[in-house]
Parts: C-alpha cells; structure tokens; sequence
C-alpha cells in the first residue's frame, strides 16, 4: 500500500498561483514542504514563510537528482501557460516533467508518490450537453494541452516503478492570486462584463485553495496510485453566467454605491482577428503574447466540462463552498490586495 502522510514533500511552482495554494494546504496537513525555486526573490519569500526552499529549475536533472533526495513525494505544478512557440512550451511542460520523473529514479530511494498537475486541456474539450472523463480518449485542440498531455506521458515512461503517478487535470481555476481569470475582475471593476459571442458554452471551474485540497488528497491516497483525475466544482456553469457571477461579486464587495456592470459581446470573429494580432505582434517583438489563437481555440471550443466523480468517490474530495461564494471571496481578496477598486 502507498500512502504518503507527515513526509517530506517536493514542490515546483509554489511561487505561481497554484502552487501557493497547495504549499501552504500540504504544510497545514503536516507535510514538510520543499519549494524548487529558480529565482531569488521567491526563494527569499518562501523561506520567510517557513518553507524549505531547493534551488533549481526542471531544465537540468543534476540539480533535479538532489532536489529530490531525500522526499517521499514530488508535487509538480510548474508549467507554462504562454510562450513564444511550441518548441518553448514543450521543452517546460513535456521536457521539463520528464526530466524531473527521471530524476526521482536516480535516488537511492525514489519517491513513492509523483503528483503532477495537468489540465482539462489536456484531455480536450467536451461534447455539446456532455462532459469528460478521465477514460475518454484525449482530444487536445490547443498547443497548451498538447504540451500538458505529452508531459503526463513522459511522466510516465520516465518514472521508476516504485514511485506512483497520479494525474490532476483541473479546468479554468480562479482564486487569490491568480493574474488569468482576473482579467474579468478587473474589467468588471471598470464597469465592463465581456461577452465571446452568443453561443453559451458550458464550463467547468474550481476554486484554487479546493484545487490545493484535492492534490494534497491525491497524494495521501493509497488508491490514487496510477490514476488520473478531474478536478472541478460539481456546479457546471455557461461562459455568460460564469463572468455575470464574477461581475456581481465585484459589484458586492464594491463600496462604491450604485455601481453598475454593461455587457459587452464581443463577436467571435473579432476574436478570432484579436488573437491573430496580438500573436504575429508579441512574435515580431520576440515576447511571448498575451492572447494567441491558441487561446481562441480553446476559447471558443464546444464546452469544457468534466466529470468529477471519480475524485469524490476515490478521494472524497468536494469543494468547501458553492462557486458563487468563491468567487465572492476571491474579489474580496483582490479587493484588499489592491488588484481592483
């Protein structure tokens, strides 16, 4: 049996939003949690914190072999979301994670659990009135879940067998700290909710501390061993009411009385234009773009809905709160972190 309580844990990506959350869920459950970190500033902070901080990046397994010695489990939330190309991404999100599983077999004692956080991406997008599951065969139809797919399967060929994988694959998370999502905060804070045209596609989201939750209990569990899982509020929601919900939490925690949020609709040939732009723009520049086609692809697919109940009944997993009062909670913090007004 594997289990996987009170040990000592490595983390990737704990600087980045979803990382903060499971860093701080995993040390709150008794684990002690190690952070590979590249840079020093997030190094400096999270050993403030209390974390034990690991230098290191997962473009090189030497530094990777010593990060890992010694832990009973790796965590991997680094990825790439954007890049200038997919060789870029690639090299992060496929290279980079089976470089890090490579590493957890040249140890003395391998770790006896890899946790790696994947994404709905990954498996693609959902029929119209349907959803996903993890037996379904994956249909990536961005750049972005090619490159999280081709990771979890080098994850799997590179893992030593005494070592168990347990794949996450979460859709859109929301929550503090997060800079993707926020963007419909931020425009709501300036009187605007976006519409993608008019079609109403249905999707999944999870709120990020549940996210953290889920990992942690796929990482204690002796039946997560060589299973993946979709992790996701049991809600299912439609593009149009997700982003009126974010604009109403705004509007809620706003102590500006009276304030009101316009729809916009944005046609979905204009966005289709937009994310051809902005990509040839950041390639001229050498930048990696904001929006890209790859994410109107993804923007604009049929649905991104999963089936959770394989995480509930393997791990007992269900969000602490309704999504409505997460993203209440989550303008909340943006509110007093300064990130709207």
């Amino acid at each position: 049996m594997i289990r996987v309580k009170g040990g000592r844990v490595l983390l990737t990506g704990a600087s980045g939003f979803v990382g903060r959350h499971v860093a701080t869920d995993l040390r709150a459950a008794g684990h002690t949690v190690a952070c590979l970190v590249r840079k020093e500033a997030d190094g400096a902070r999270l050993a403030a914190e209390g974390f034990d901080v690991v230098r290191g990046d997962v473009s090189d397994v030497r530094p990777l072999v010593a990060a890992v010695d010694g832990c009973d489990a790796v965590v991997h939330v680094a990825g790439m979301i954007a890049a200038r190309s997919f060789h870029e991404m690639r090299d992060v999100n496929e290279g980079g994670t089976g470089r890090l599983a490579t590493a957890c077999g040249l140890v003395a004692r391998p770790p006896r659990r890899f946790v790696l956080v994947s994404s709905l991406a990954a498996g693609g997008p959902s029929p119209v009135g349907g959803a996903v599951r993890e037996d379904d065969p994956p249909h990536p139809v961005s750049r972005y879940g090619w490159s999280k797919l081709l990771g979890e399967r080098a994850a799997e060929r590179a893992l030593p067998a005494a070592t168990g994988l347990t794949v996450i694959r979460p859709p859109a998370v929301f929550g503090p700290w997060d800079r993707g999502i926020f963007a419909f905060y931020q425009a709501a804070s300036k009187g605007i909710c976006p519409r993608v045209g008019l079609a109403r596609r249905a999707l999944s989201m999870v709120y990020g501390p549940d996210l953290a939750v889920a990992v942690r209990l796929a990482l204690e569990s002796p039946r997560a061993a060589g299973r993946t899982y979709y992790v996701a509020d049991p809600e299912v929601v439609d593009l149009h009411t997700a982003l009126k919900w974010i604009s109403d939490a705004v509007v809620r925690t706003s102590e500006t009385p009276g304030r009101r949020v316009h729809s916009v609709v944005l046609p979905e040939a204009l966005v289709r234009v937009v994310g051809l732009i902005a990509e040839e723009t950041a390639r001229i520049r050498g930048a990696v773009p904001e929006f890209s086609r790859d994410k109107v692809a993804e923007f604009l697919a049929s649905g991104w809905v999963c089936d959770v109940s394989r995480a509930r009944e393997d791990l007992g997993w269900v969000p602490r709160q309704s999504l409505r009062a997460a993203m209440e909670e989550t303008a909340v913090w943006y509110r007093k972190a300064g990130w709207i007004r």
